[in-house]
């Protein structure tokens, strides 16, 4: 049996009056990809920043690597928040890498405030995964050097440095043209050949489908509909999920 990742249970989350998340609910195993589609404003975003500890939830509980994150709303002490917060990694759609460092020092800033490695470890592990991401040549450059592909590449590099088991991706290629947006998911279709669990959340249709084990459409905040990736976008039970579908059509 796979082991379970995320567990989230009637998860809620409200700024002011504006309830952003309605009791979402929903699991991610081991290895799996969980991709999440929806309009601008149903709530993805906020959920992934709650699974990563940037925002706080208002209720509900959620489970990471069977360690309770918070439940009924009560989190766990601090560190052991901050313990369970190092088994994920979150890639941002507008790369926040730090623009008075260089490549190679965006990705080993972290690993040694972290991971406490020595400057050698991290920056062999920085070097390994620019490698990795076809970027070697440009450690000792500064983001405003890079491509907006480039710079994405660099800030998956980073988030893969603290050896995450599992990794978000928060609309990687909403920055990027056509052409460095093929670039960027062909990373991260490397990565679910790897066995990565990642959640992804994107509108990047085809790909979603072609690379997801399990596909949620959110709307609203809530989880509208969910199913395997070739039901969802190519059978959908519910009508505002036809809609949605259909309009990246061609």
């Amino acid at each position: 049996m796979s082991e379970l990742m995320i567990k989230a249970d009637n998860i809620n989350k409200s700024f002011g009056s504006l309830l952003v998340l309605d009791d979402i609910s929903f699991s991610l195993e081991r290895g799996k990809v969980l991709s999440i589609i929806g309009p601008s404003g149903s709530g993805k975003s906020t959920l992934l920043r709650i699974i990563t500890q940037l925002e706080k939830a208002d209720g509900g509980s959620l489970q990471i690597k069977g360690e309770s994150l918070f439940e009924n709303g009560v989190y766990a002490k601090a560190e052991e928040q901050k313990r369970i917060g190092r088994y994920t990694g979150l890639v941002f759609q507008s790369f926040n890498l730090f623009p008075h460092f260089s490549v190679l020092r965006n990705i080993t800033e972290a690993q040694r405030a972290v991971l406490r490695r020595s400057k050698e470890e991290a920056e062999d592990k920085a070097m390994s995964l620019l490698k990795k991401m076809s970027l070697e040549s440009k450690a000792k450059s500064y983001p405003c050097e890079l491509s907006g592909g480039q710079q994405q590449r660099v800030s998956i590099a980073r988030a893969l440095a603290l050896d995450p088991e599992i990794l978000f991706f928060d609309e990687p290629t909403s920055a990027l043209d056509p052409e460095l947006t093929r670039d960027i998911l062909n990373v991260i279709r490397s990565l679910a050949e790897e066995k990565m669990t990642m959640v992804v959340v994107t509108h990047e249709m085809n790909f979603a489908k072609g690379i997801s084990d399990h596909s949620i459409f959110m709307e609203g905040g809530v989880i509208v509909e969910e199913g395997d990736p070739i039901s969802l976008f190519e059978n959908p039970q519910n009508k505002r999920t036809k809609e949605f579908v259909r309009s990246f059509e061609g």
